[in-house]
């Protein structure tokens, strides 16, 4: 996985916990620490990392899975305006991802294995966004498929989260409707 997922966590734990509470979940998870934005780090490192973070602070691993979807997505925003200056709804941007933005990040980094996401849309309107993924973190994946609606004003909402893959969250369905 990305160094970048790893350090903008840790970024998070600090500013929503403290310094203290990212030594003690490094030091429960038995994880490196020291991380760099271009490194690439195995995908279980990041999972034992969110357990200890639980285990610390007593919030639910789906929870701060998605809590970081959120607190990741607006660090996107604030680091890689160019991949969402040419989008302009929520719907433009969730549709493009394949073949704008995870085809960049392929280019960019030759060892990424981002989700794979695909956007579908119901005779009614009714949108389907599909999740697929070996890590199954479907709630960090929400919480960025959130954060996005919200980023661009969308009057669609989440509606539904359906997972197709029996229990194994590796193929996970978002249903978005309008409102």
């Amino acid at each position: 996985m990305m160094g970048m997922v790893f350090t903008e966590l840790l970024d998070m734990v600090e500013s929503r916990f403290s310094l203290d509470m990212v030594d003690a979940v490094v030091q429960r998870a038995g994880a490196k620490g020291s991380y760099t934005s271009v490194g690439n780090y195995d995908d279980d490192e990041l999972v034992k990392i969110v357990v200890a973070l639980s285990a610390e602070s007593g919030i639910p691993v789906p929870q701060l899975l998605h809590t970081y979807g959120v607190h990741l997505f607006g660090r996107f925003v604030a680091l890689f305006p160019d991949f969402f200056a040419p989008h302009a709804s929520a719907t433009a941007f969730l549709g493009g991802l394949e073949s704008h933005v995870h085809t960049e990040v392929r280019k960019l980094y030759a060892n990424a294995r981002p989700p794979l996401f695909s956007l579908h849309r119901n005779d009614d309107g009714t949108l389907f966004l599909d999740y697929r993924s070996a890590r199954g973190l479907w709630q960090f994946a929400q919480g960025l498929v959130e954060a996005c609606l919200v980023h661009f004003g969308s009057q669609q909402k989440l509606a539904d989260v359906r997972d197709l893959s029996e229990g194994a969250g590796t193929h996970v369905r978002f249903v978005l409707v309008g409102t």
